[in-house]
């Protein structure tokens, strides 16, 4: 497939004219960005099927056109250049610099001269020979007379690699390609007015100052520049010519006019052959640029995964967040305040240089936008909800506010961000009545409560997106998982802990609402890690994330109270029933007011799906739990 694409215009005050007589475009236009996957500024497909569809969207939804990419934006961009004045000094950092200090990569291009540059030379390095005598140049302003001037000639490639002070002069025209990092430090920008920000220090910590390579290569001929982060070569081609080619190409018509394939093309069309596009047939008298992108080899440095997860302070969250930085990614969590983080589990991680908060709401739809396009994760965990079914009843504006809108303004916030990502959503098993046992992927919803109501809009909307936005989504339907992190709230941290106090005399009676509840009791740890191994699986599904084996509310008393050396005898039944100690003391009573409406009969689910696709079995070991779960 061969695509034509739309650049995106930018104006600016030292434009020169040049882009004026090639495109349609704004007075003022300085740049012309005719390959670009960034966000907003995105280039825009002009035929085929994805007409009118941004380069962005087309990388994040149809990898196969490209190749197997690992990246989640489009790996280069390429602009066109053109000022009357000179641009500000820059330098970029390197791959390991930019991922210490900004979790990100750096930056190597080159500027191929256009003929309608008038300029004779461009800055390329700094004339010192470390970054405390250059510190002391910049005191006291002299750095315009340490600059390093080059001579350029149209036809000639100027290769900037990290760490090279760099500026374009006035009067040039030029075809920029660059890595596709946002990061760029300014040195100097020659006392303007109004000023922009500088940025010393960083540069001085970047800057290099082997002046001694050769930076500037004829290129009026055919020529190929080859590195490990892209090839850029000049062809001229001046009668028909037939050639296969591997991998996708990329192709900006310097001069002249010609066909490819039937199309049309003529100076100033960029277009991409895609990695299905096998034969290519040139004909006519044509000047192109083609660059091939590179993928990341061995030798070089590579982004960590990144994982952001909702919903962090939680039980899962802790674990999940301890999985991911053992397997090496950035986790960054989503918290409402950092009083939160400060009384949650996850605070021993604030000391790792991989884990993040950000402090947002599952109700506030520009946080959650923010936060996504500039943490731009691999992996979202969104596990944040009113999880509470007995609070739903009290607070069921709130609950549908969180589970069911929260979880539509992260799948929108990933369809609209155009990246690629992958999503995970906690999705629970009091979808089902429990009626029918086990419960499968296929049992019918019924939600009996405004938790479980709006946690199946929230898995409805997540199979929509995924089905309809071909969004890498999966809902993992999660049974009873507990762990030592259990909150209070929930019965089976108020049994253990209750246990424990009538162990130690500090408590007379546990009171329980529904003891014939059937529900299972997984390990938090288990869930945690299937959480992430269904994100790493080929196909997005939905999953059952259940052990297969239930308990009642009545059993699991039995065994918390068994592991501390008190034997329970149930007497009596329904409201009336209680729990004796072996002196026949009365440990357990029923509270009418605790039984929760229309409450689920038995939940129990089949993990075969799980199981048979990822060969991951859950712990059935309820004896272990508690034990781990009686722990301090």
């Amino acid at each position: 497939m061969i695509l034509f694409l739309a650049p995106y215009f930018e104006v600016k005050p030292w434009a020169g004219n040049e882009l004026n007589r090639i495109y349609d475009c704004p007075e003022s236009t300085g740049e012309a960005w005719i390959v670009s996957g960034y966000n907003n500024k995105s280039s825009i497909i002009l035929n085929s099927i994805y007409k009118g569809k941004t380069l962005r969207w087309l990388w994040a939804n149809h990898p196969e056109l490209f190749g197997d990419y690992e990246e989640k934006e489009f790996p280069l961009l390429l602009k066109l250049i053109s000022s009357k004045e000179d641009l500000s000094v820059q330098v970029h950092p390197n791959d390991d610099y930019a991922l210490k200090t900004k979790s990100s990569l750096g930056k190597f291009e080159c500027w191929y001269v256009l003929p309608e540059t008038k300029a004779k030379d461009v800055t390329v390095g700094v004339n010192c020979k470390n970054a405390i005598e250059l510190k002391k140049i910049i005191d006291n302003n002299q750095i315009e007379e340490f600059l390093i001037k080059k001579e350029i000639k149209p036809g000639d490639l100027v290769v900037i690699d990290p760490g090279r002070v760099h500026a374009i002069h006035g009067d040039t025209f030029v075809l920029e390609t660059q890595e596709s990092s946002d990061i760029t430090y300014r040195l100097y920008d020659f006392n303007r007015i109004p000023k922009r920000e500088l940025h010393i220090e960083d540069s001085l910590n970047v800057i290099r100052y082997d002046n001694d390579k050769n930076f500037i290569y004829d290129f009026s001929k055919n020529d190929r520049f080859k590195n490990e982060h892209f090839n850029f070569e000049h062809v001229l081609l001046t009668k028909s010519k037939k050639f296969h080619k591997q991998g996708f190409k990329i192709i900006y018509v310097l001069n002249g006019n010609g066909i490819i394939n039937n199309y049309k093309i003529k100076k100033g069309d960029t277009f991409i052959i895609t990695e299905d596009e096998g034969e290519l047939l040139f004909d006519g008298e044509v000047e192109i640029a083609l660059i091939t992108p590179k993928k990341r080899g061995k030798g070089r440095t590579k982004m960590r995964k990144r994982a952001l997860i909702t919903g962090i302070i939680g039980q899962d969250g802790y674990y999940l967040t301890k999985l991911l930085l053992e397997k090496g990614y950035e986790v960054h969590g989503l918290i409402q305040s950092q009083l939160s983080l400060n009384l949650s589990a996850i605070k021993e991680f604030t000391n790792n240089e991989n884990f993040f908060t950000h402090i947002g709401d599952m109700t506030d739809t520009s946080s959650i936008n923010k936060i996504l396009l500039t943490i731009k994760p691999d992996e979202v965990y969104h596990l944040a909800s009113q999880s509470h079914v007995a609070y739903s009843f009290e607070i069921p504006e709130y609950t549908a506010q969180v589970n069911a809108l929260g979880t539509l303004r992260i799948v929108d916030a990933i369809k609209n961000s155009e990246l690629r990502i992958k999503l995970f959503n906690l999705s629970t098993a009091y979808l089902f009545k429990g009626d029918i046992t086990p419960q499968t992927e296929q049992t019918p919803f019924e939600p009996q409560n405004p938790y479980s109501i709006s946690k199946e809009y929230a898995h409805n909307i997540v199979k929509s997106y995924r089905d309809n936005y071909n969004i890498y989504a999966v809902n993992g339907i999660c049974y009873n998982h507990e762990s030592k992190l259990r909150d209070e709230s929930f019965v089976s941290k108020k049994i253990i802990t209750a246990a424990k106090r009538i162990k130690n005399h500090e408590q007379d009676v546990l009171e329980l609402g529904n003891l014939n509840a059937c529900r299972e009791w997984g390990f938090a740890e288990d869930y945690a890690y299937a959480m992430w191994l269904s994100l790493q699986q080929a196909k997005a599904t939905d999953y059952i994330f259940s052990t297969g084996v239930a308990y009642t509310v009545r059993e699991f008393a039995t065994k918390a109270f068994h592991h501390l050396g008190i034997n329970l005898h149930w007497e009596g039944e329904g409201l009336n029933e209680v729990a004796k100690d072996d002196n026949g003391k009365i440990v357990i009573k029923v509270n009418p007011n605790l039984f929760r409406p229309n409450d689920a009969n038995a939940l129990l689910g089949s993990p075969k799906k799980f199981n048979d696709l990822t060969g991951f079995t859950f712990s059935q070991n309820i004896d272990e739990l508690i034990d781990q779960m009686m722990e301090d």
